[in-house]
């Protein structure tokens, strides 16, 4: 039989020519996101133009700040109390910072009328900071921040050791402290924007992080500074994973964790959030799920030791009411005898105070108790609306979106209850010492909730157009900072 099967010859030139070579295709660019940017900048150039015009110490109780970072730096991490004293806590400073605090607490008490400068005598205030920080040392209490750990004051307190280090004045720690604090929170946040790299919730957490409220905050001696960039971080990466249905990265995953720890130390009221991190699959973590739930019980493990540890604090706070009774365990027994009350004191504490407390959330700067321009609260407002009309649709299941609605719900409640029991005089008509920006930390997380129950977005057919609304987010937000800088500059 004849083989007429002729394939085996076919193509031979074809097969004995040498294979050309495969030229690689040009690597594609990863288009370039500039929100992480245009933060960074907005925030450096506006947290240390607020740290610049903040008159010495006339941040939300920054003498006291200043004074708990001053012990950190050196090594004094428990509270003690002041000798010859039962109940106040605190500890020594420089008298030279002490003087410095006397004379702006008289000026920020007695501000003239305008249109007078805020600022009187600033030639004085020149002289004082001109005093050297390397001062015989004498005792003031801080009983309000005596009970912080020392995890937010790192950053300040890092930069005080530096000053101490050039032998450098009163003026220059105040000012390297307060950038410091820019620094640690503009750096924390570009983390998280990067994280969210690729995702339109981005902007949402943009917007919050350049509130004139946040972005003043963040330029003062305070532990809010870093409390408000971990709860952002906190924040932000929880709802990528679970309210988003996004994987995390590796060194997402570690941020969350670090976060999960910080946290709670950072500033205990906020302990609640991260038991959410426990809602967070494993499929969507870098790590098994155990981790996370080690995490979570790492940070309320912390939290507990440390609110042991600082307990006794708050019998010293009524030094901060003289003339009042301000004991929790007393006003938890009014409580109990008085639960018919409740609904009645957080009426009158809306009634009196809800104005104030919105105000306060978008912008009231310092003790000299400058209110932002409501122009700037419309522009963020604006900004907010935009953002979180393009932002991603929501996927969580609605075991999760309720479980952290629940949470955040029981966190705003939990602000309440703390200053009604450790800042409020027992029976008090009314919760006192409630202030907006300390709702910051909650806002990432509140607004992706209502983001999965409000399914309304814009529709947007094009990039140019998404480009577009996204320019007038950044428009908006510096026209409200640079009118926020604008009026307290003026106005001090």
């Amino acid at each position: 039989m004849t083989n007429t099967d002729t394939t085996a010859f076919e193509h031979v030139d074809d097969v004995a020519e040498p294979a050309a070579p495969r030229v690689p295709e040009p690597r594609r660019r990863r288009p370039k996101d500039p929100c992480g940017l245009v933060f960074v900048a907005l925030s450096l150039l506006f947290g240390c133009a607020f740290a610049l015009i903040t008159p010495p110490l006339w941040g939300f109780d920054e003498a006291t700040h200043f004074s708990r970072a001053y012990a950190v730096d050196h090594g004094r991490i428990l509270p003690q109390l002041i000798p010859g004293s039962d109940v106040v806590y605190g500890g020594p400073i420089p008298e030279t910072v002490a003087e410095l605090s006397h004379f702006a607490a008289n000026g920020f008490n007695n501000v003239p009328a305008f249109p007078e400068h805020g600022v009187a005598h600033p030639e004085t205030y020149a002289e004082l900071l001109a005093q050297p920080l390397n001062a015989p040392l004498v005792d003031v209490g801080f009983v309000n921040t005596s009970s912080y750990s020392p995890v937010a004051y790192v950053p300040s307190a890092l930069a005080l050791r530096a000053v101490e280090v050039v032998d450098g004045s009163v003026g220059l720690a105040l000012t390297l402290m307060r950038l410091a604090d820019v620094l640690a929170f503009t750096g924390v946040v570009w983390l998280t924007l990067r994280a969210l790299r690729g995702l339109r919730f981005r902007w949402v957490v943009f917007v919050v992080a350049l509130m004139p409220m946040t972005v003043f905050v963040a330029g003062m001696i305070t532990a809010d500074a870093l409390t408000n960039a971990l709860s952002l971080l906190f924040g932000a990466l929880f709802v990528k994973a679970v309210l988003l249905a996004k994987r995390l990265s590796r060194w997402e995953t570690a941020l969350l964790f670090t976060a999960a720890v910080l946290l709670p130390l950072a500033k205990p009221t906020y302990v609640l959030l991260v038991l959410l991190l426990p809602l967070v699959p494993g499929s969507r973590m870098a790590a098994r799920r155990w981790a996370g739930i080690a995490a979570t019980a790492a940070g309320v493990t912390g939290f507990g030791i440390w609110t042991a540890l600082s307990a006794r604090t708050s019998e010293g706070m009524h030094v901060m009411r003289p003339n009042e009774v301000v004991d929790p365990g007393l006003q938890v027994q009014y409580l109990l005898t008085h639960l018919t009350d409740v609904p009645g004191l957080l009426a009158r504490t809306f009634a009196a105070q809800e104005q104030g407390i919105v105000t306060g959330f978008f912008g009231v700067f310092g003790s000299s108790f400058v209110l932002a321009p409501a122009t700037a609260g419309l522009a963020t407002l604006a900004a907010g609306a935009l953002a979180f009309g393009i932002t991603d649709r929501m996927r969580a299941t609605r075991a999760q979106w309720i479980t952290s609605a629940g949470f955040v719900l029981v966190s705003a409640a939990a602000l309440f209850g703390t200053l009604y029991l450790e800042f409020s005089p027992v029976g008090q008509y009314q919760i006192e010492g409630v202030q907006g920006r300390y709702f910051l930390p909650l806002v990432v997380i509140a607004v992706a909730v209502l983001a999965r129950v409000i399914p309304l977005r814009l529709e947007i057919p094009r990039a140019r157009l998404l480009r577009g609304t996204e320019v007038a987010i950044v428009v908006l937000v510096f026209y409200a900072l640079l009118s926020s800088a604008f009026k307290y500059e003026f106005l001090l």
